[in-house]
């Protein structure tokens, strides 16, 4: 989960462990009390657990170029402590720092970039710049879960 004022990032790994693969952003609702996002979050992050059988359920901790943790990151934990209160299933907090770069650095070299210069007015460039934010969302995810596959792989014997 790839956490973000706004939308938040999904991606679930294969069977085996091995790949990442993106699921659709979950929005927040607009003028949801930014008190009240982390339980809302973790009500729909467990059903969507739920639906997957997903576990454990790993968590993007923005920390900061220091690696210090900033407001961000206690909005993180905040939700992991959310989460902890409404399921078993372990929760591991993972340092995300320049997933949302890389995640949009790779959609541009795919020609995803920006839609402003596109046409189709005011109102087809703002709903084209929430598509893009959300499939950076989506990327930085799938970007961050595969990450952490890597690095709890097991070598083969």
């Amino acid at each position: 989960m790839d956490w973000g004022t706004r939308r938040v990032g999904l991606a679930l790994s294969d069977a085996l462990g091995l790949t990442a693969q993106p699921l659709p952003p979950l929005t927040l609702p607009d003028g949801q009390d930014p008190a009240h996002a982390p339980a809302y979050l973790a009500r729909a992050l467990v059903v969507i657990a739920d639906e997957h059988d997903a576990s454990p359920l790993v968590l993007g901790l923005p920390l900061e170029l220091s690696g210090e943790r900033g407001e961000a990151a206690h909005a993180v934990q905040a939700l992991a402590d959310a989460l902890k209160a409404r399921t078993k299933r372990p929760i591991e907090l993972w340092d995300e720092r320049f997933t949302s770069a890389l995640a949009e650095q790779s959609l541009r070299a795919e020609g995803h970039g920006s839609s402003r210069r596109k046409g189709g007015g005011r109102e087809r460039a703002r709903s084209a710049r929430s598509e893009d934010k959300a499939r950076i969302d989506q990327r930085a995810a799938l970007l961050l879960l595969q990450s952490w596959l890597d690095a709890h792989s097991r070598p083969a014997s």
